[in-house]
């Protein structure tokens, strides 16, 4: 089963379109299963391991830059290459983010930023949690880590 993408003829904006496609990624996950992701109500994976979103652990995952930090990339409806080059110059925790679909829709057990923190510091291995950014994310992602 694959993940439901809306097409560009769907009768919806740019960004409703985005924000539809991480919720389908979200609800189907993956694995195709028709179980999300996560559980972020009592803050656990549906492996029952904490979430990254959850109270208890949401201050553990902290980006390598401040909140302050500009992050004009930090929006669903540019292209991963337009998103990369207002990315350009920043540290690597930052480009990554850029790398994502920009959503923050929680899919990964994270938001955007703090997933890339999470790659960067080697807490996280998974390169392909980002559902909504799919393989050109994982793909960019890979490229930023290699040495």
């Amino acid at each position: 089963m694959s993940i439901p993408v809306l097409p560009p003829s769907a009768p919806f904006t740019t960004e409703q379109r985005a924000y539809l496609n991480g919720f389908f990624a979200g609800i189907f996950g993956l694995d195709g299963t028709m179980e999300p992701a996560n559980n972020h109500s009592n803050g656990l994976h549906n492996n029952g391991q904490p979430s990254a979103l959850s109270n208890s652990t949401a201050s553990s995952v902290k980006p390598a830059e401040t909140d302050s930090e500009e992050t004009p990339w930090h929006d669903p409806n540019l292209a991963i290459d337009e998103r990369m080059a207002l990315s350009e110059g920043k540290s690597l925790p930052l480009k990554m983010m850029a790398a994502m679909a920009q959503l923050d829709c929680g899919q990964c057990g994270y938001v955007c930023k703090t997933y890339a923190a999470a790659i960067a510091d080697g807490s996280e291995k998974s390169l392909k949690k980002c559902v909504p950014g799919g393989k050109e994310t994982s793909t960019k992602l890979k490229e930023l880590m290699a040495p």
